[in-house]
């Protein structure tokens, strides 16, 4: 589809670039969400090209409200160091790297990276030429902080052989940290056009839709074809018949829909139907769409699919102005799935509800919801999702004046904590229940159970650094 080349062709013509003009100390690329992983993969390739002399470390470690994430980053700094240094001593290629470094204490997170880069700069010398970074956050809640942060890293003298890339989906807030460096920064628009890709996918639909009765699968997800079947190959065997497809389906213990290309062809179209719809702005025809999709499931014996699809039917509904009429569909979304054991579906549809309830200014019944949801997560071993369903209800109770199921419900976020690993952690909203929790503590008195949660808040948290100290204190070191 032209909608996604074309935006991947020009990152791809600027990755190159800036693999050439090593003057270039800055590339800023601004791209869709649907294309991030795929930006990403263009930008890797950029380390492979004949005039790179520099490796290249991909940093995720997202932004949140209060953690910038440049702790996160120079742990992923110093992977991606020891990663190269092992690949370069067992590929025979007679480089040898020194070993890793002991992350600095005492300076600020910021500052900390700041200082590890330089670190890995005096490491990379010959045949290496300086250092790439990458900073793709998976999402940026304090733009302007990261901004910051990314033009004070720019600012440091001791970094100069140290290159940036910078992958944005969620705005361009370092766009005038590229303005600012003028010819030492290139710029790259990797969005996709919106109307090229409406028109991209009603030419998609269109070419399903006439795609002839045994017309290959390429052809049926929307390529370009023959309006007639090929014939078949040679020793080819011929397709299932409708009683060979249900003996065949029930010896492998499936809906015998999942083997017939006709219906996962008319539930594709379906699907991609209902959102082209909705992307059109034509909602009830998404609905109407999208729950034609969720009654083929149901009649095709697809208890997760028709759950799933009733959850996108939700949406839609909602999205077409009708809150009551959502509310039912997604509570029979929960029913669905839970009568077919998914509890993972059962939470997101309770925690839909809720969401919704809090429209529609029914907060104790949002807050009920919120804490079926945990429950649900829980015994399903979903802790980030069963933190933020608990966190959720234990604010609503709290906002409401019932402060004990309040510090029941962040107690009970809090207690999941344990069952997550530290990347899950830094993910979650746990950080906020503790701080919450301990606040009701201190309303009440209770200032040594208030600290010991702010503590705990703290652990899960990184403090937020000073981007102004970093030149300084990098140049010193």
């Amino acid at each position: 589809m032209e909608s996604i080349a074309q935006p991947l062709t020009r990152l791809a013509e600027a990755v190159q670039w800036f693999a050439v003009a090593r003057e270039v100390r800055l590339l800023h690329v601004v791209t869709s969400p649907a294309l991030r992983l795929a930006a990403l993969e263009q930008v890797a390739a950029g380390e492979h090209h004949g005039d790179n002399r520099a490796p290249f470390f991909v940093l995720e470690t997202p932004t949140e409200e209060d953690d910038d994430g440049w702790e996160g980053r120079a742990e992923e700094l110093r992977a991606d160091y020891e990663a190269l240094r092992e690949a370069l001593a067992g590929g025979g290629e007679g480089i040898a790297l020194p070993e890793g470094w002991t992350p600095p204490t005492g300076p600020r997170p910021l500052v900390s990276f700041a200082l590890e880069i330089a670190e890995a700069l005096r490491r990379l010398l010959a045949p290496f030429d300086g250092l790439v970074l990458v900073l793709a956050p998976v999402w940026v809640r304090r733009p302007s902080r990261f901004a910051r942060g990314v033009r004070a890293l720019l600012s440091a003298a001791a970094l100069e052989r140290a290159r940036f890339i910078v992958v944005e989906v969620d705005g361009a807030c370092c766009a005038h940290v590229a303005r600012a460096l003028g010819k030492r920064a290139e710029r790259v628009d990797a969005r996709i056009d919106e109307r090229a890709a409406r028109d991209d996918m009603a030419e998609r639909l269109a070419a399903m839709s006439a795609a002839p009765p045994g017309a290959s699968s390429a052809q049926l997800t929307g390529a370009a074809g023959p309006a007639v079947a090929p014939p078949p190959r040679p020793r080819a065997p011929p397709p299932l018949s409708p009683a060979e497809r249900e003996e065949q389906a029930r010896a492998l213990g499936v809906p015998a829909a999942l083997l017939d290309p006709g219906f996962q062809q008319t539930l594709r179209h379906k699907v991609l139907a209902a959102a082209q719809a909705l992307r059109e702005g034509n909602s009830l025809l998404a609905v109407r769409e999208q729950r034609e999709a969720r009654d083929l499931c149901l009649g095709a014996g697809l208890a997760r699919e028709a759950a799933a699809m009733e959850l996108v039917l939700g949406g839609f509904v909602l999205q077409a102005g009708h809150p009551a009429r959502a509310l039912v569909i997604f509570r029979a979304a929960r029913l669905r799935a839970e009568a077919a054991g998914l509890p993972e579906l059962a939470a997101q549809a309770l925690i839909a509800t809720g969401s919704l309830l809090l429209v529609l200014k029914r907060r104790d019944d949002a807050a009920l919801a919120y804490a079926e949801a945990g429950q649900a997560a829980s015994k399903l071993a979903s802790p980030v999702l069963a933190i933020e369903a608990y966190r959720l209800c234990g604010q609503l109770r709290a906002e409401a004046g019932d402060h004990r199921q309040a510090a029941l419900a962040f107690r009970r976020a809090l207690d999941v904590v344990g069952e997550t690993s530290p990347q899950e952690q830094r993910s979650s909203s746990a950080r906020d229940a503790a701080r919450q929790l301990a606040a009701l503590c201190r309303k009440y008195g209770l200032d040594a159970q208030a600290l010991a949660l702010e503590a705990q808040a703290e652990s899960l948290e990184a403090v937020a650094p000073a981007e102004a100290e970093i030149p300084s204190i990098v140049e010193e070191a």
